[in-house]
């Protein structure tokens, strides 16, 4: 299929604002991977963003969510999906006022402990954390104080931690926040998704910032 005439899909379907289409235009040479060139990245980026393989738990959560309504999109909700499968975490840490659904999804992409904190203040996260293992996933929901969170998270993250930010881009706040994370020297890789804010903590990884063509 050429690319005019996925633009032109693109552009037809209602559900797609004319601004989602505009960025997925500037973004058009980061998508599925192109031009990368780490082994680590490009795993992630085909394998856990891109891939379309149909999970187990997709039909009953989607049945689910036309029943009970949802947040995020559908497509965003088998993202958290995916990434809790890839964490391979021994327990997650949910930051903010996430959806039941959201949360449904994470859980099923990961069965492992899950323990939620509402009010993602830096205080609460650090208590959240303090004499624990650092969790193989942290989630931080959209509306959350982001730089609350990289304040509490960057201090405790191991090199297994996987941080997802959502809404790095809805507000000045969150951008800034985005923009401290990524400059971080422990912070090795992230990637930037416009909707999510992925970073990695591994020490063996090259730093590196990858922008992602997610529409």
């Amino acid at each position: 299929m050429s690319d005019f005439i996925v633009i032109s899909l693109l552009m037809s379907r209602q559900c797609f604002s004319p601004r989602r289409v505009w960025r997925w235009l500037l973004r058009f040479r980061h998508r599925r991977g192109y031009g990368i060139q780490s082994p680590f990245a490009f795993s992630f980026v085909t394998g856990v963003v891109y891939e379309r393989g149909a999970y187990y738990a997709y039909a009953p959560l989607s049945r689910h969510a036309r029943r009970e309504g949802t947040v995020l999109r559908e497509k965003d909700d088998r993202l958290l999906l995916r990434l809790a499968n890839a964490s391979r975490a021994a327990w997650m840490l949910v930051a903010g006022p996430v959806a039941p659904l959201s949360l449904s999804y994470l859980q099923a992409g990961r069965r492992c402990a899950c323990r939620q904190v509402r009010e993602a203040s830096a205080a609460a996260l650090e208590e959240a954390l303090q004499g624990r293992e650092a969790p193989g996933l942290i989630y931080a929901a959209p509306g959350t104080a982001l730089d609350e969170v990289v304040r509490a998270v960057l201090p405790r993250a191991a090199e297994h931690t996987m941080l997802v930010l959502a809404g790095i881009y809805a507000s000045q706040a969150g951008r800034e926040a985005w923009r401290r994370l990524k400059a971080d020297s422990r912070v090795r890789v992230t990637f930037d998704l416009y909707d999510f804010g992925i970073a990695f903590f591994w020490k063996r990884l090259n730093k590196q910032d990858y922008i992602v063509n997610y529409f």
